[in-house]
């Protein structure tokens, strides 16, 4: 059975280091980036550990388990994905370091439990030989209840933000099942419960949340209903990111003939200007005013006449804000190339009328001459 496993961890090896290595290559994260690089780092570790534990049976396998114990800071990790996913982007507080209190004084405890057993009276691979100590109640009831508020939220706004049968949401659904059913299980003793379960439902489970979060760009989705409600808005828009990147847009925005043809999810904004002259847009006081949306709650409005397409807009540029942190920024383009046309027909009529009122002045002086 341990060569199963051995075989099982290895894979969930691979899926936290793959992952861990895809994150740290990205070259714009998202906020939502770090709690998952830490989850990786931590399953990476612990299984790590657990493999070493199997392929070593001479040594006490409480050794690994000291540095398996790295996964008392999982909870924390997956408390934060979730925070971060329901608010977009936090501000880490100077509170959020109490979080941090059980798991270290976990870590504490454990590699000294040889001395007091607070934490494991007598310890075993196999939970139903484990005898725990008073501390550990403790720190499961902690560690289960920050899983449970994590997973709550990605579960929750995943549902909200895109409708409960989206991808996204069964593949939240699904890596919530996994760790879940799989400790039900081994708690009333239907299948054999090991240490060795639990980091490998949750790399399977990090992998479902993954493919949710950065396969089906599971951050930016609006909700069915609203994106319908946009989709029919004469207006157009853009939402950007911190980084410029181009994360929302409506089909108003497709159906102007400039960008057609232009590939714009996720693209930086400041390249497409760049790559594409017909926008003919100063770049550098572009970028300096999306700066300034990013501190201030100030619309910015100018006019722009796009010639290659004969169509003017008004331009309105703000920053996004909730609870005072910066989320992104609106670009709204309002067309008023009608609103143009009508002033340049009424600037045409009234030269007209200027001019025919001189020409009849002129008519009447020159009569008055003759006379």
């Amino acid at each position: 059975m341990n060569s199963v496993y051995l075989v099982l961890l290895i894979i969930s090896f691979l899926i936290c280091f793959s992952l861990f290595f895809y994150l740290i290559r990205l070259k714009s994260r998202k906020q939502i980036c770090k709690p998952f690089i830490c989850i990786s780092i931590i399953q990476v570790i612990h299984c790590l550990s657990l493999v070493l534990q199997i392929l070593n049976p001479q040594i006490d396998p409480i050794l690994f388990e000291n540095f398996a114990y790295i996964s008392a800071f999982l909870p924390i990790a997956v408390l934060f994905a979730g925070i971060i996913y329901a608010k977009t982007e936090i501000k880490f507080k100077k509170s959020y370091l109490l979080l941090f209190v059980i798991p270290c004084l976990s870590l504490v405890l454990l590699w000294t439990n040889s001395s007091h057993h607070l934490f494991y009276e007598q310890y075993s691979t196999e939970m139903n030989k484990t005898i725990t100590g008073p501390y550990f109640v403790i720190h499961s009831i902690y560690s289960y209840c920050l899983l449970f508020i994590g997973l709550l939220y990605l579960l929750r706004y995943s549902i909200k933000n895109s409708g409960f049968f989206s991808k996204q949401s069964i593949f939240i659904v699904l890596g919530t099942l996994i760790p879940v059913t799989l400790n039900i299980l081994g708690t009333f003793s239907i299948i054999p419960m090991t240490v060795y379960v639990t980091p490998i439902s949750f790399s399977f489970a990090i992998l479902f949340y993954a493919i949710a979060i950065f396969k089906f760009q599971f951050l930016k989705v609006s909700p069915i209903a609203l994106q319908k409600i946009v989709d029919r808005m004469s207006d157009a828009y853009i939402v950007i990111n911190k980084e410029y990147q181009i994360i929302d847009f409506n089909q108003a925005l497709q159906n102007i003939s400039i960008s057609q043809n232009i590939n714009l999810r996720n693209k930086n904004i400041l390249d497409i200007i760049q790559e594409y002259p017909s926008f003919d847009i100063d770049i550098d006081k572009f970028k300096e005013t999306l700066e300034n949306t990013k501190i201030s709650t100030k619309t910015y409005i100018f006019e722009k006449h796009f010639a290659s397409i004969h169509k003017y807009f008004n331009i309105e540029i703000s920053g996004i804000f909730s609870k005072n942190t910066f989320l992104g920024t609106l670009l709204l383009f309002k067309d008023i190339t009608q609103h143009m046309e009508d002033l340049q027909t009424i600037e045409n009529n009234q030269d007209m009328l200027i001019e025919k009122e001189r020409l009849a002045s002129l008519g009447q002086m020159i009569g008055r001459y003759r006379s």
